[in-house]
């Protein structure tokens, strides 16, 4: 696997004309939005905090795994919204291990409907340990085979509108482009400036309170790629159970599920790789653990 592995290494973080996975993969974001879009701090009338662990292409050694501690909540103002996000990325011999402090603005349309605005201000070591690489050329000027270290500091920025059955927003990440100095031998060595534009709506039926469904769809693109779309459909039973399910075209399907316990809840995602990549990964997990603290809690409503 390793013998695979590299090519895909060198493919997405050597070369500058194909930068790849830059930012993490997040399979359950429609659980977790604010990971994507910092407008989303505050919009919840408790304060959620999450827990994220993402193992991507399961069978190939050193693929990319990630993980994430995520948490926001609005001030006593309600208008201004708060949190933060610590997280760590790998894949093979390159890492990413960071820090967002966010701050977001809520304007209130009406009683039900507010848009917000949220900037994160961002720090993350980026890391290449070039030790990893086991080549068959060894006059490559680009490979130190050292440890690289470098500190990045970039920002992300969205508009997030929302209301008590819909939500949508729209984030621009590496607001900075940031050079990575990390390799004098590279002079194109940049993060690249990513959108994402996601939204939902959250249908009740009047004759059974017990069932919702929530479809909603992301858009996702850079300056250098081709966009790219998930389809997503979550389903809600008792607001205690959901089960969703994502497509992402020409490259897997997401199976989802999740239970909640008062202000505790688990989610769970496995991801069906049907792209080249098949021959060689059983797919992808997720785990997502939350707590919601300062949500009201009903009484004898619960599975427990």
């Amino acid at each position: 696997m390793k013998k695979l592995l590299l090519p895909l290494i060198a493919t997405l973080f050597i070369s500058s004309s194909l930068l790849g996975q830059q930012l993490p993969l997040y399979s359950q974001y429609f659980l977790n939005d604010f990971i994507i879009n910092p407008a989303v701090a505050g919009s919840e009338e408790y304060s959620p905090i999450k827990l994220s662990i993402h193992k991507q292409w399961v069978g190939i050694n050193d693929s990319p795994s990630t993980q994430s501690i995520s948490g926001h909540t609005m001030l006593e103002n309600n208008n201004v919204g708060i949190g933060g996000i610590i997280f760590n990325d790998a894949f093979g011999p390159v890492s990413h291990t960071g820090i967002q402090a966010v701050y977001s603005y809520h304007f209130h349309i009406d009683r039900i409907n507010k848009i917000s605005l949220g900037l994160a201000a961002i720090a993350f070591q980026y890391k290449m340990d070039q030790r990893f690489f086991e080549l068959t050329t060894y006059d490559d000027p680009a490979i130190t085979y050292m440890i690289e270290k470098t500190i990045v500091p970039d920002a992300t920025f969205g508009v997030y509108a929302y209301g008590k059955h819909y939500w949508a927003g729209i984030t621009a990440a590496h607001l900075f482009q940031s050079k990575l100095k990390i390799n004098r031998n590279l002079d194109e060595n940049t993060m690249v400036r990513h959108y994402f534009l996601m939204g939902g709506y959250k249908i009740h039926f009047p004759n059974n309170d017990l069932v919702q469904i929530e479809p909603s769809v992301m858009l996702k693109m850079t300056e250098v790629t081709p966009l790219q779309f998930d389809i997503n459909l979550k389903l809600y039973y008792n607001k205690d159970y959901w089960f969703g399910i994502s497509i992402r075209p020409q490259d897997s399907f997401v199976a989802a599920f999740g239970i909640k316990h008062q202000r505790y809840y688990l989610g769970y995602a496995y991801d069906f790789t049907f792209s080249d990549l098949s021959s060689y990964t059983i797919g992808s997990q997720e785990i997502v653990f939350g707590v919601n603290i300062g949500e009201p809690v009903k009484r004898g409503r619960s599975f427990f």
